[in-house]
């Protein structure tokens, strides 16, 4: 018999139901997001790239137009971002703006990530650079900025990965499918969730929250289904973005689903339906899967 969840676990179900939490923490939130997920692909793509040190260098290579494109972005946009230079002082630029912005400094295990742009900030006055290009972005734009990461990173590495790992886009929807459940299994225990629709479309825009997916959303749910539907994430808009991309992150919203017992479909993309939102549809899971995964959960 689960637990009942804890009082801490209620108040933090409570906040993200109500979509309340301060713009400073969702900042944090998403940074620590994109270090855990960096993280995640390190040691999920290892295997396939020559072990830890190789995927490593993978990744951080596969970063840097990403981050030289966000770079350009917010020179655009801020004036406290100078123009991005291609020199060695230009790309060290680049990795303590985007360093700081991810907040690099409280996940120090995550500064391989930017050992292509010379690494993230670490002395006082390399910290004092990053805040001094950080200064003419408020709370919310630096939570916006890092909520663009996530997507572009995907495209990033479905661009320039297969080159070495041809099954790039398999492999990472099955990393995304598999994250997926271990995070719908842990939510539900903590949570004190029964296997309700209602409740898994809750977690669902948990996940999606912090990360702006779907930003502005709408839904509803019954005994057995649900739907839930929602305007452009904040990479649509991104080059190379496309429907295959939506397919892939799908899997993460998959795998939360199956830890339900439900059957996530992906309905439509305005990728590829076009119009303005997406939408998502969850039913039952029938069979053999069910069975693996009732197995699994008592596991």
């Amino acid at each position: 018999m689960a637990r009942p969840p804890t009082l801490l676990a209620r108040g933090v179900r409570e906040v993200f139901r109500r979509e309340q939490i301060p713009t400073r923490l969702l900042w944090w939130f998403a940074a620590e997001g994109m270090a855990e997920w960096f993280e995640l692909l390190r040691r999920e793509l290892g295997p396939h790239l020559g072990g830890l040190a190789g995927a490593e260098t993978a990744l951080a290579a596969v970063a840097v137009p990403l981050f030289q494109r966000r770079h350009d972005v917010l020179h655009a946009r801020f004036r406290s971002v100078p123009a991005r230079a291609d020199d060695l002082a230009g790309r060290r630029d680049t990795g303590l703006l985007l360093g700081g912005l991810l907040r690099i400094a409280r996940k120090p295990e995550a500064r391989w990530v930017f050992g292509e742009l010379g690494g993230a900030p670490r002395t006082v006055a390399e910290h004092l650079r990053a805040e001094t290009m950080m200064q003419g972005l408020s709370l919310h734009d630096r939570w916006v900025e890092v909520t663009h990461h996530l997507g572009e990173l995907l495209v990033a590495m479905t661009e320039h990965l297969p080159a070495r790992l041809p099954r790039v886009r398999p492999i990472l929807g099955e990393i995304c499918t598999a994250a997926g459940e271990r995070f719908g299994r842990k939510m539900r225990l903590a949570f004190g969730m029964d296997a309700s629709p209602a409740n898994a479309l809750e977690l669902l825009r948990m996940s999606e929250y912090v990360f702006r997916v779907n930003p502005s959303h709408w839904g509803d749910s019954g005994p057995t289904t649900g739907w839930l539907e929602g305007t452009a994430c904040p990479w649509y808009a991104s080059p190379g973005w496309n429907g295959a991309h939506c397919g892939i992150f799908g899997q993460f919203q998959s795998g939360i689903s199956a830890a339900f017992g439900l059957r996530y479909h992906l309905t439509s993309t305005i990728p590829k339906n076009g119009g303005h939102t997406c939408r998502i549809d969850v039913r039952p899971i029938e069979g053999d899967r069910l069975v693996r995964l009732r197995r699994g959960e008592a596991a």
